[in-house]
């Protein structure tokens, strides 16, 4: 945690919630939220609520989520798996409760559909899911459109969408020798099927990892045009700053600022400019910096994911949907970059990025965008690089202030001393006035006004929570401090306010603004 300060002042203090911005001052993207796994088996109801009783406190309206065909229908076809079906009504019903709609990525072949040879689906005996099994596409695209259009009556209600797969670009998820060839029939079949029970739920596909240009364009040419209402996809720029402008060396798929526009291009060239993009999947991982080129200090994936959305809600009037990846931590392996990518770690506690995500959705929209961009020339992409390519030192300068919360405060023995605590995402300097209620003379209404009850204070403060001690004037009234940071690169965080009635000795004692 960070250190206690001492500094000398006149005046204060109570605990008070520090003033927040109004989450629906920011109205882009329409959908903002974070990815959750609330149906896998290690995740219990009282596991999923608290996941999104975090995402409604932060302002989000949407949560993302995976289905898995392979569990609802596991013994069979239209088979389904009562606890599975049962766990999902109450997870539907409880974020409805919570204002946030879920997207759902649908995926994941039941042996009995599976494509994949008979050595590894060995009669469908034992744990084959553990063989890889559910990975291949289904042998007949029908199937999977029968149980996703099953999935989209019962609960598409409540669904922002329903997104077809999971980055089936990617061998690990999707394992077949076509991968643009077998998708394709299975996005077509999907879409027809659930457009005939819910004609106004989005489908979306293709649930790219990374901005996979050249996999989107096999696509196209397999006629999937007309067969999608959004383009779901998942931009990651690894562990770089999302504002660097250079192209990586496995070329502009890999980078967050160039491929994007280059997906974008790519959907108007066939006709789709008019059909807007989700990003199903963007985040980064604050698994130890060193061990892998994804991994970076708490502070800077909190820095890189307040600045990738503020990227997408400035720059991009077609992005529909973000979704950070992800909520919670899935692990507590500090050098797992898989595990260490969430807003939150594994037992709750939120990490600097969870109060950034939760600053910039309450941001409204900035009109000065920073220089460099989509206008950047950008190299063809290497076809068969791997998915963790080298990470160049970016230059970008910091634009992310320091975000100041949980403001509060608590007087010490005698009203002599109180002490201001408050949280910081980056360590930066803290600024504190001290301010009095006086009453004017000769006045009927609006007499109080506020002056200063000592000159400011300046002084230096860690991430992580903050503690400055506060000397009292022992005077009884109302008082109010004014905090706010600023970091080494002159980025100033929001001003917070905390006050309190300071009584008479021998009073009731502390009384909230």
């Amino acid at each position: 945690m960070g250190r206690s300060l001492s500094i000398a002042l006149v005046a204060l203090a109570c605990l008070v919630t520090a003033v927040a911005g109004d989450p629906a001052a920011a109205s882009t993207p329409p959908l903002r939220g974070a990815a959750t796994h609330p149906l896998w088996s290690n995740s219990t109801p009282e596991d999923f609520d608290r996941e999104l009783d975090l995402l409604a406190r932060a302002g989000a309206n949407t949560v993302r989520v995976d289905l898995g065909w392979s569990t609802l229908e596991q013994e069979g076809k239209d088979v389904r798996a009562d606890w599975y079906v049962e766990k999902a009504d109450l997870f539907f019903a409880h974020a409805r409760a919570r204002g946030l709609r879920p997207i759902v990525t649908f995926w994941s072949t039941p042996c009995w559909a599976s494509s994949a040879p008979e050595e590894l689906k060995q009669g469908c005996e034992g744990a084959w899911w553990d063989r890889g099994v559910h990975t291949y596409p289904p042998v007949d695209p029908a199937d999977l459109a029968d149980a996703a259009a099953w999935v989209a009556e019962r609960w598409g209600d409540d669904m922002a969408a329903i997104e077809i797969w999971n980055e089936p670009n990617l061998r690990q998820f999707f394992t077949s020798p076509d991968p643009a060839g077998d998708y394709a029939p299975m996005l077509k079949a999907a879409y027809a099927r659930v457009k005939q029970v819910k004609p106004d739920l989005p489908v979306l596909g293709p649930a790219m990892v990374m901005s996979d240009g050249l996999f989107l364009e096999a696509l196209y040419a397999k006629g999937v045009a007309g067969h999608f209402d959004g383009l779901s996809l998942r931009p990651f720029n690894q562990g770089r700053d999302p504002y660097d402008g250079s192209t990586p060396s496995a070329g502009r798929k890999y980078s967050y600022l160039l491929g994007v526009p280059w997906i974008r291009e790519i959907m108007s060239a066939h006709g789709d400019a008019g059909k807007r993009m989700w990003f199903t999947e963007l985040g980064f991982s604050s698994c130890a910096p060193g061990t892998n080129p994804w991994c970076i200090t708490e502070d800077l994936q909190a820095r890189y994911v307040a600045d990738a959305l503020r990227i997408a809600r400035d720059r991009w009037d077609f992005v529909e949907s973000i979704s950070v990846y992800n909520l919670r931590n899935k692990g507590t392996n500090p050098t797992d970059r898989e595990t260490q990518m969430g807003l939150v770690h594994r037992d709750f506690t939120p990490k600097p990025a969870y109060w950034a995500f939760r600053d910039v959705l309450a941001e409204p929209p900035s009109a000065a965008l920073p220089p460099g961009g989509e206008s950047a020339p950008a190299a063809p992409m290497t076809p068969g690089v791997p998915l963790l390519g080298p990470v160049p030192v970016s230059t970008t300068p910091d634009r992310t202030p320091p975000v100041l919360t949980l403001l509060s405060a608590r007087t010490g023995p005698r009203r002599r001393s109180a002490v201001l605590s408050f949280r910081l995402t980056e360590p930066a300097d803290a600024y504190v006035r001290l301010q009095r209620s006086v009453r004017r003379r000769r006045c009927r209404t609006g007499c109080l006004r506020w002056v200063s009850a000592g000159a400011p204070v300046r002084g230096p403060a860690d991430a992580g929570i903050n503690r400055l001690r506060l000397g009292l004037p022992g005077a009884p009234g109302r008082y109010r401090v004014t905090a706010y940071a600023r970091d080494g690169a002159a980025n100033r965080s929001r001003v917070q306010r905390v006050a309190l009635s300071a009584p008479r000795v021998g009073g009731r004692g502390q009384r909230p603004r």
